[in-house]
C-alpha cells in the first residue's frame, strides 16, 4: 500500500515545474518521515502484550461487550451505566477488572464513595448512591468468581474459617490451624466462658464453611486426637474426600462480636368484618439484651439468652464502628439452642433504611476512609 502510494508521488513530480518539484520533494521527505514514524509506533505497539497485535489485546475495553458481559453477570443497566461512568471519570485502565471481585474494582468503589462523603449532594441522594456502589460489589463478588469445585479437605488452607457442629446441635466457630497429610489440623473451639472445648475421640463433627464468594460448603468428619500447632491448641480432624456444596450466600458475612437490644413486634387485630386490620405494634417494654456474633447486608446471627420464637417479628437497635445507632426491623428465621441456657437466632433482615444499610455495608466492606 505504502509503495503504490510513493510511486503516484514519483509520477506527479516528474509532471510538475520546477518550482513545483522542490515543493514536491519537501512533501515528499515529510511523507517518508511519517511513514517511518508510523512504522515505529505501529511496530512497538505489536510488540506489547506478549507478542499480541493492539487490536487483539483481550484487556482492550470495548462498550458493547463489556455492557454484554457486565449483563450476564446479574448487573442491572443503572448498575452498568454506573461503571461505566466509573471508567471514564476514575480512568480506568484494566476496565475488565472491574468485573471481577479484584484490587481495581475495590478501589475504584473505594474512590466513588469517598468522594461521596465530600459531596454536597443532598442526603438521600448521597445515600441511595451509595447503596447502587455496594450493591455492584455483591453481584460481582458472587458472580465473577468460578465455583471452585471441592473434593477434599487436603484443599483447605490455613486461616479458612469453619463453622463445627455436634450430634446435639450445639454449633462452634474455628479456623483451619494447619492441614497435614493425615489430618486437619483445627482451632480448638471455646465456650462463652473462654473454655476449651474438648470431644472425645472419634465423635462425629459437621464442618462448614464458606469461600470469599460466599459459596458454601460441608464435610462430615471425626475427632482424631489434640496437639498444639505452631502455639494454637488445635484438634486434629480426619481428611474428607466428600465435601457436598451448600447454598451461595447472597451476601458477605462478617464478625461483629456486638451487643444488641431486640424487642418482640406484636401483631394486634382491630375492628371486625371489612372492616378489621392488623397492626404490627413494636413492645418497646420487653427489650432484651443479646450479642450480635455475625452480620451481612441480608440479616445476622445473634447470641440471646432468652430468644425469641421462629417466626417471630423484631426490631433491633445496635451501635455501628463509628457509635451511630443503627435501627433494622426483621425476622426470626430458626434458632440453634446452646447448653445450658440460651440459643443462637438467625435473623432475616425485613426493613432498614439506606442510611443504615450503607453503615452496615461499610463496615463490611470496610471501604469508607
Amino acid at each position: 500500500m505504502n509503495f503504490i502510494l510513493l510511486q503516484e508521488a514519483i509520477m506527479t513530480l516528474k509532471k510538475q515545474s520546477s518550482t513545483s518539484v522542490t515543493i514536491g520533494i519537501i512533501v515528499f521527505f515529510v511523507f517518508i518521515i511519517l511513514l517511518v514514524i508510523s512504522g515505529k509506533s505501529s511496530g512497538s505497539g505489536s510488540k506489547s502484550g506478549s507478542g499480541r497485535s493492539s487490536g487483539s489485546r483481550p484487556g482492550k475495553y470495548n462498550k458493547r461487550a463489556f455492557k454484554k458481559r457486565a449483563s450476564a453477570m446479574g448487573l442491572s443497566v443503572p448498575e452498568i451505566r454506573t461503571l461505566e461512568y466509573l471508567i471514564k471519570t476514575y480512568k480506568v485502565k484494566d476496565t475488565y477488572n472491574l468485573l471481577k471481585n479484584s484490587k481495581t474494582l475495590n478501589s475504584t468503589l473505594k474512590k466513588a464513595l469517598n468522594r461521596l462523603e465530600e459531596d454536597i449532594t443532598p442526603q438521600n441522594i448521597k445515600e441511595g448512591q451509595k447503596l447502587l456502589l455496594y450493591r455492584i460489589k455483591q453481584k460481582i463478588e458472587r458472580n465473577s468468581e468460578k465455583k471452585q469445585l471441592m473434593t477434599g479437605t487436603k484443599q483447605l488452607n490455613p486461616g479458612q474459617k469453619l463453622h463445627l457442629s455436634t450430634p446435639g446441635g450445639a454449633r462452634y466457630e474455628s479456623q483451619v490451624s494447619s492441614n497435614l497429610k493425615d489430618y486437619l489440623g483445627v482451632k480448638i473451639p471455646r465456650d462463652d466462658h473462654g473454655n476449651q472445648i474438648r470431644w472425645k475421640k472419634w465423635t462425629k463433627i459437621q464442618v462448614f464453611f464458606w469461600k470469599s464468594n460466599g459459596q458454601g460448603y460441608s464435610f462430615s468428619s471425626k475427632v482424631s486426637g489434640y496437639n498444639n500447632i505452631r502455639g494454637v491448641p488445635s484438634l486434629f480432624l480426619q481428611h474428607s474426600r466428600s465435601i457436598q456444596q451448600a447454598q451461595q450466600r447472597k451476601y458477605r458475612r462478617k464478625p461483629l462480636g456486638r451487643p444488641a437490644y431486640f424487642y418482640p413486634i406484636r401483631i394486634i387485630t382491630t375492628g371486625y368484618g371489612r372492616n378489621q386490620k392488623r397492626k404490627a405494634v413494636v413492645d418497646n417494654s420487653a427489650g432484651i439484651l443479646g450479642t450480635i456474633i455475625e452480620i451481612s447486608a441480608g440479616g445476622c446471627s445473634m447470641r440471646a439468652s432468652y430468644p425469641l420464637g421462629t417466626g417471630e417479628l423484631l426490631k433491633m437497635e445496635f451501635e455501628a464502628i463509628d457509635g451511630e445507632k443503627i435501627i433494622v426491623f426483621g425476622k426470626n428465621k430458626s434458632i440453634k439452642r446452646i447448653k445450658p441456657m440460651g440459643a443462637v437466632m438467625h435473623i432475616m433482615f425485613t426493613k432498614v433504611s439506606q442510611k443504615n444499610i450503607n453503615s452496615i455495608n461499610s463496615f463490611i466492606y470496610d471501604m469508607i476512609g
